[in-house]
């Protein structure tokens, strides 16, 4: 019960900081949980390519090539989960009327991201115990997070600029792939037969930790663009513009 607590916490806690940032206009709560439970299936597909990759190309984890650490990290694992979940938001959540303004683009994505990578945790954690819970709670989860709302962030731009919804979407899928494959391969590399010892494995943790700062720094620049947006319309709607 420890283990599991430990892993579904921190998505709990993304979903209660960002929720709590949606001030002027909340989203029913029928589909933010239906956009969790979305995450949560998005892992099935993933799981089935990143083992079809495996089958097709040897294991990718095992590999002492840069180049396979490069294609397991931006097209397998990268571009497989940020494209499932885009998926689950482009055809539920996008739709939707609820989805009236910019900054909801974000808190859908961010309940995706969450179901996904909780689900993710909940089996890391438990294969691997609390060392993993520990670390994962502070890295992977936000990361999840970061990428989701990164992606979010676009989308919300793309719903209300409908010349350039296409690009907008575009762009926002591949920052998040871009970052989440760049986090990944550090990571990837660090645990290879290719990288050596203390100095090598530092300075790739450095680069893994670098693309996550810079993510959850975007990120949280995109909430505050956002929430300003919502502001801004709130504002506007008082006064009966």
């Amino acid at each position: 019960m420890l283990l599991l607590a430990l892993a579904i916490a921190p998505g709990l806690a993304i979903i209660w900081y960002v929720y709590h940032k949606d001030s002027y206009d909340k989203e029913p709560a029928k589909y933010l949980f239906i956009c969790f439970l979305l995450g949560l299936l998005c892992t099935i597909p993933a799981f089935i390519i990143e083992k079809l990759a495996n089958i097709i190309f040897g294991d990718l984890t095992a590999s002492s090539s840069v180049s396979f650490y490069l294609f397991n990290a931006f097209i397998v694992v990268g571009c497989t989960e940020e494209l499932s979940k885009f998926t689950m938001l482009r055809f539920y959540a996008y739709p939707k009327q609820s989805f009236n303004e910019p900054f909801d683009g974000i808190m859908y994505s961010v309940m995706v991201a969450m179901g996904f990578a909780t689900l993710e945790n909940i089996g890391y954690v438990q294969q691997h115990g609390i060392s993993t819970a520990i670390i994962r709670m502070f890295l992977s989860v936000p990361a999840h997070a970061a990428f989701g709302i990164i992606t979010g962030y676009y989308v919300g731009l793309a719903k209300f600029n409908k010349e350039k919804a296409g690009w907008l979407m575009l762009k926002g899928i591949l920052l998040a792939i871009l970052f989440h494959g760049a986090f990944d391969f550090f990571l990837f590399l660090q645990d290879s037969l290719v990288a050596k010892p203390y100095v090598r494995n530092g300075l790739l943790l450095l680069g893994a930790i670098g693309c996550y700062y810079m993510a959850v720094r975007l990120s949280l620049r995109s909430i505050h663009l956002h929430r300003e947006l919502s502001r801004i319309d709130f504002e506007k709607k008082k006064q009966g513009v």
